[in-house]
């Protein structure tokens, strides 16, 4: 069965992921950046119940940002799907699948900072249930994040084989895809990584950031407009 996927198409979908990418990226530097970075303290309760107190506004946008950001990784995940379809169905499709996978994690983890905000109606806080909430919501989504990881090393494979995504892009991808996977695993798997999670994610929070923000402008500017090889989709030999 040949590829089904025209050039007019391809290009639709890469314009539909790049700019739901930049999107992506734009609401969560605000969402969590900004946004809880502003709100949470870690280890320190009573600076991030004050906090919250002050900024009870701003902490339901942060809400609102990361369904937001849920929501558009379910149309990156359809998106990339049918871009990279002639490079490998099969593959592509699980490619996809991770990412989706990926969403409802972050959905749970929501659950945890609406479980906040009634708590901030009372007169005088919780802390222990708030930050309990708080470290919940990323504790869950760091589990998410492996999957998210896993999703983004295939993804820089599968850019790879394409041979018309630029190879520095499709490194990049298989980097941020391993850095997600390896420390978010680390800071489910290793009791005492808190105390060097602030350094090793600032070390690795450029390369992360770049994996798929690289790829999106490419994705706008040149995605699907190149001269491609024609590709028989893998699972089309069986």
């Amino acid at each position: 069965m040949m590829n089904d996927i025209t050039p007019a198409v391809q290009r639709r979908m890469a314009l539909v992921a790049g700019y739901s990418l930049v999107a992506m990226a734009i609401v969560a530097g605000f969402g969590y950046g900004y946004g809880f970075g502003s709100i949470y303290v870690a280890g320190d309760g009573a600076a991030t119940v004050t906090n919250l107190n002050q900024s009870a506004y701003l902490f339901r946008w942060v809400i609102v940002a990361f369904l937001v950001i849920m929501l558009l990784d379910v149309v990156v995940a359809w998106a990339l799907y049918y871009f990279f379809k002639p490079v490998d169905e099969a593959l592509s499709l699980l490619t996809a699948w991770l990412r989706i996978i990926y969403a409802p994690f972050l959905g749970i983890a929501l659950m945890n900072l609406l479980a906040v905000l009634p708590l901030l109606n009372d007169a005088a806080p919780a802390e222990s249930l708030i930050m309990r909430s708080l470290n919940a919501f990323q504790d869950v989504w760091s589990l998410g994040l492996v999957v998210f990881g896993f999703h983004l090393t295939l993804l820089g494979y599968l850019a790879l084989m394409s041979r018309f995504v630029p190879k520095v892009l499709a490194g990049l991808a298989l980097f941020a895809g391993l850095c997600y996977f390896l420390s978010n695993l680390a800071n489910l798997a290793v009791p005492d990584y808190g105390q060097y999670k602030g350094t090793v994610e600032m070390a690795l929070s450029l390369p992360m950031a770049l994996g798929e923000l690289a790829l999106a402008v490419w994705l706008l500017i040149k995605g699907g407009k190149t001269k491609q090889p024609r590709f028989q989709s893998a699972s089309a030999e069986f």
